[in-house]
């Protein structure tokens, strides 16, 4: 076969491969939007915005309905939310850097970094306890979750919860508190010398192209902020206001859906951690009489009908409901950020599109942390 001929044929497969991907990624991003657009109105939130990312690369962003129901402000890519408990996997991931660092360890006691927190009776306290929700500190109690006092420190706001007796010896079981996250906050600002809000900015926000992620302070102006709504028969009425000083660290992190991919991404990149450092994060907690947890180091483990492995982040703010899926392996992440309380199905949603951006796997299904 004479040269030009083979080079031709060359080409001609070329160009055959490239629309072949073209038409797959439409394709794939149709069923993605139809997806969404059919699930919206049963999820009864005003506003809902998504984004989606494979292979270090953001697919699709988009809004469903409204980010401000009075002003008729519609639901975009760039609508901002609170975060809630996904801000979880964002404070475990500047704990793990300085791990890297060697500036803390997982498993003394905490007291070594924070060391206004009292001894409990009930035992001794790890930052492992901490992060898998085992450190037996309590949760929210009466009104607490709808506190709108400023605490102007880290410290200040542990002043809460922290002579409180433990409600379980730690690493006896799973609980989930906000609460315990919060001393995370006050670890990174001890061993880092930065406050926490500049530590997120300058290690986490900022590598990962995070642009609109920071800490809430309502008093400062955010151009696209969602409004928060609570569903009450049929109607919504907005939120109550709020101040989250009391739990930076366990809810009080706030963006857009596109950054939270965009920190996947960063992960993938090894752009914050160094991908053996994540994997210990997404490893199944262990409990003292050799439980397995569906909970890591920040992040939650779920399996889908393949029995592959999931992290991600569910959470319930004043107002809101939010959700995130990454899938480390497929190189997929999916992120839901809806402005209504209580909003049911996110994470069958979530799972869904990710499912649908995640290839089969070939031959017997395997799964992290079996």
């Amino acid at each position: 076969m004479k040269l030009h001929h083979r080079v031709t044929i060359f080409i001609v497969a070329i160009v055959f491969a490239v629309q072949g991907a073209f038409a797959q990624t439409a394709e794939t991003l149709t069923t993605l939007k139809q997806t969404v657009e059919k699930a919206f109105p049963s999820l009864r939130t005003p506003g809902l915005s998504v984004a989606v990312a494979a292979d270090h690369e953001i697919l699709w962003t988009g809004g469903f309905g409204f980010a401000d129901l009075e002003n008729k402000k519609p639901a975009g890519s760039r609508t901002f939310y609170r975060y809630a408990s996904i801000s979880n996997p964002i404070a475990a991931t500047a704990v793990m850097q300085l791990v890297e660092r060697g500036k803390v360890s997982l498993d003394v006691p905490i007291q070594r970094y924070v060391p206004s927190f009292p001894v409990k009776t009930e035992g001794e306290i790890t930052l492992r306890h901490l992060m898998t929700h085992t450190s037996g500190i309590r949760h929210y109690r009466g009104l607490e979750m709808f506190s709108n006092k400023r605490y102007e420190t880290v410290e200040a706001a542990l002043g809460i919860f922290k002579d409180d007796p433990l409600e379980f010896k730690p690493g006896a079981k799973y609980q989930y508190s906000s609460y315990a996250y919060n001393i995370l906050a006050a670890v990174v600002e001890r061993a880092s010398g930065k406050s926490f809000r500049d530590y997120l900015k300058e290690k986490i926000f900022q590598p990962a192209g995070m642009t609109s992620s920071d800490l809430e302070f309502l008093e400062e102006p955010v151009e696209q902020r969602s409004r928060q709504y609570i569903l009450t028969g049929d109607d919504f009425t907005v939120a109550r206001k709020v101040d989250l000083s009391c739990k930076w660290a366990g809810g009080g992190m706030a963006g857009t859906a596109e950054d939270l991919v965009r920190f996947c991404i960063a992960l993938q990149q090894e752009e914050l951690l160094r991908a053996k450092t994540a994997a210990q994060m997404y490893q199944a907690g262990v409990l003292a009489d050799g439980s397995r947890l569906e909970y890591g180091l920040g992040w939650r483990l779920t399996k889908d009908k393949q029995q592959r492995v999931w992290v991600g982040h569910s959470g319930g703010a004043t107002g809101g409901t939010t959700y995130f899926l990454h899938q480390p392996e497929g190189k997929v992440a999916v992120a839901l950020l809806a402005n209504a309380q209580g909003v049911k199905g996110l994470d069958e949603l979530a799972l869904r599109l990710g499912e649908t951006l995640s290839p089969r796997p070939e031959g017997p299904a395997t799964g992290q942390g079996d």
